[in-house]
């Protein structure tokens, strides 16, 4: 048998029950017996690789267990995976080439499974594939049992989308700061119905809107609309409009005279380019722009060679931007045409059954970094289910990764959850307003709030500025800078 080596084995703990349980592997060994085992695992979770591999020695005596250490730099990269599976699964064959060989498909990533059904799918494997089947009685869940899965029967055809999600990716974006790997996506962040119509919405070149609350993770669905579209292989530039200065659009956007490597625009070419905060581009700036993308090309000022534009265009918003059209701050026209393809990102408080999830996924991918992994008590996960997260996955993320920070023990209980660490600006603005009068200074307030916030941040992270960055959505420079300001 042929299996990866999972966080669950060999074996794990849950709150609710006593003593341990037997994961995945020692569930699939005592059901079925193998004359051989062997297991992989990545060279930083060599502990976890150790004790099950001891733990079947112990239980299976009679099978011949070995192990290989596979370099996969990325447990969530089919291509990272495949690499390394490849070689290994040849030097096995040649050494054995009359064994039959089964494959388990119950440990690991959800994309090792992936590269599994791949090789064996494609008749590269010549091997078995074990899985857990729920059995239903009266319409209540049962117990799971060990199934065979049978690929005697022809492959159904893969559609576009699916195989979408296999093209390579682009690790490094335009602005290392404002943009994370879609690769690295958590399978929970977006709702169902969101990425239905993310993959219907990528199949066009009509400019895309995607609106949601902060920390909805906008910014990440826009790569994945990128990734799934037939542009994939092109450049996906991301812009923060927030953080240009009102007169700079223009030349950011479209270059300046002088400058041949053009703007965003040229970068773009063949690709995406994504807005974030799209309602803070002039809409002078927004109407030219479109119309750029619809013509496939544009001008510069006393230039007469026109300059290509074959770009997507996706915004991203927090705004009403039918109120702000209502309040002349954003071109009509061009939001109602951002209407017609809008994808809505629902905040995490009308998804209460997916914090739980989202908690978990989480401390999943913030285990890999961890010599010993850490799971979450009963008590933890009902005080994560009972706070409304103002600032949704984001402040989820932070909170997580607080937890893991302070809770020494491989349990993370509720004392080590702070709910205070959504430090940022829509939490302080749900307060009162200061009182507008003669003498009232708009810089002086600004600059008050911004030190309180930073004293606030340092407090929960005991003067840690790196961590008070994370929190407040800036480099730990900005704090020391701030920090610097305030000292008398």
């Amino acid at each position: 048998m042929l299996s990866f080596v999972g966080l669950k084995d060999p074996y794990y703990y849950e709150s609710s029950d006593d003593g341990r349980i037997k994961g995945p592997l020692l569930t699939v060994l005592g059901e079925r017996r193998f004359q051989r085992v062997i297991l992989f695992g990545r060279p930083h979770r060599q502990d976890n690789l150790t004790r099950t591999l001891q733990a079947v020695r112990e239980l299976h005596p009679q099978a011949t267990v070995e192990s290989l250490e596979l370099a996969i730099a990325d447990s969530t990269s089919h291509s990272d995976i495949l690499a390394a599976l490849r070689p290994a699964l040849a030097k096995i064959r040649r050494a054995h080439p009359d064994d039959e060989y089964w494959v388990s498909l119950l440990s690991a990533t959800p994309e090792s499974h992936a590269c599994w059904v791949l090789l064996v799918a494609s008749g590269e494997l010549a091997a078995r594939l074990l899985n857990f089947r729920r059995t239903v009685h009266n319409q209540l869940a049962g117990p799971r049992l060990l199934r065979e899965l049978d690929w005697s029967a022809a492959m159904p055809a893969v559609p576009p989308e699916t195989l979408a999600l296999f093209t390579p990716r682009r690790d490094r974006w335009d602005d290392p700061e404002q943009q994370a790997s879609a690769a690295n996506v958590p399978r929970h962040y977006f709702v169902r119905h969101s990425i239905e119509q993310a993959v219907q919405l990528s199949r066009h070149a009509t400019p895309l809107l995607i609106h949601g609350e902060p920390g909805t993770q906008k910014q990440l669905m826009a790569g994945l609309v990128h990734q799934f579209g037939n542009r994939a292989g092109g450049p996906l530039v991301i812009v923060n409009c927030a953080t240009v200065p009102v007169g700079l659009f223009e030349a950011a956007l479209f270059g300046e005279e002088n400058d041949e490597r053009g703007g965003k625009v040229r970068e773009a070419d063949g690709g995406t380019l994504v807005l974030i905060k799209v309602q803070h581009v002039p809409g002078t700036v927004l109407t030219r722009l479109f119309k750029a993308v619809d013509d496939g090309y544009y001008y510069r000022a006393k230039r007469s060679v026109p300059i290509r534009a074959n770009v997507r265009l996706i915004g991203t918003t927090d705004r009403d931007l039918e109120t702000e059209v209502q309040l002349d701050r954003f071109p009509a026209e061009i939001w109602r045409r951002l209407q017609a393809s809008m994808v809505r990102l629902p905040p995490l408080r009308q998804r209460a059954g997916d914090i739980t999830i989202l908690a978990r996924d989480e401390l999943e991918r913030l285990n890999r970094t961890l010599p010993r992994p850490k799971r979450f008590s009963t008590g933890a996960l009902a005080k994560l289910e009972s706070h409304p997260w103002p600032s949704n996955i984001a402040e989820l993320r932070r909170a997580v990764e607080h937890a893991v920070i302070s809770a020494e023990a491989p349990v993370i209980e509720p004392e080590h959850i702070d709910l205070d660490l959504s430090v940022n600006l829509a939490n302080v603005f749900g307060h009162a307003v200061p009182r507008i009068r003669e003498g009232f200074s708009l810089e002086d307030y600004l600059r008050t709030l911004k030190h309180e916030l930073v004293r606030s941040a340092l407090r929960k992270t005991r003067g840690n500025q790196t961590q008070a960055a994370r929190l407040l959505g800036i480099t730990p420079q900005a704090v020391s800078k701030l920090r610097q300001q305030m000292e008398p």
